[in-house]
């Protein structure tokens, strides 16, 4: 691998699978794997939720900046993004500049199926009924698919975890 890809980073919508998918890249790489939300837990030794809480979805973004950032000088990781991460400061460009960035895209459908059992464990969906819950992603993705874009490989939603991940190895062979 190239030194640009012994940082990859991975993007896309809550729910989109990235530590699912980071966790078997890491592991086909022989990257470690590091979960940016379980990084700031460990960090500020508070849940997600508890953060939240406290410090306000603003309080949340700068905490989460600072996690990432103190990543810099690690070498061959996989780290799976929170959802809006790629969104606030210049998080993105920073993840651009120090190594590869992947967007697992999926389906509105899709992400509403894999969310509505996991409300209670995200605090930005926690509160929402169904309907209001899919719109809600129907607004987030949209404003947030332009930072999303910005990756330098997109996976659009495969069904297999296995085929997803020989998929994202082959593209990193050919940056």
């Amino acid at each position: 691998m190239t030194n640009m890809t012994s940082r990859i980073f991975l993007v896309g919508f809550m729910g989109s699978g990235k530590s699912t998918i980071g966790k078997l890249l890491a592991q086909a790489l022989g990257y470690r794997f590091i979960d940016l939300d379980t990084h700031i837990e460990t960090f500020k030794k508070k849940t997600i939720s508890e953060i939240f809480s406290l410090y306000g979805e603003h309080g949340f973004r700068k905490i989460e900046q600072e996690a990432l950032k103190s990543l810099s000088s690690v070498q061959e990781i996989v780290v799976a993004s929170g959802g809006g991460t790629p969104c606030f400061y210049d998080n993105m460009e920073w993840m651009t500049i120090s190594g590869t960035v992947i967007f697992l895209d999926c389906s509105i459908p899709s992400l509403f199926e894999r969310l509505k059992s996991e409300q209670a464990h995200r605090p930005l969906i926690k509160d929402f009924a169904p309907p209001a819950l899919e719109q809600f992603i129907s607004k987030k993705l949209a404003e947030r698919r332009p930072f999303y874009a910005q990756a330098s490989i997109q996976v659009f939603e495969m069904k297999d975890k296995s085929a997803t991940v020989q998929w994202i190895l082959d593209a990193l062979q050919t940056i």
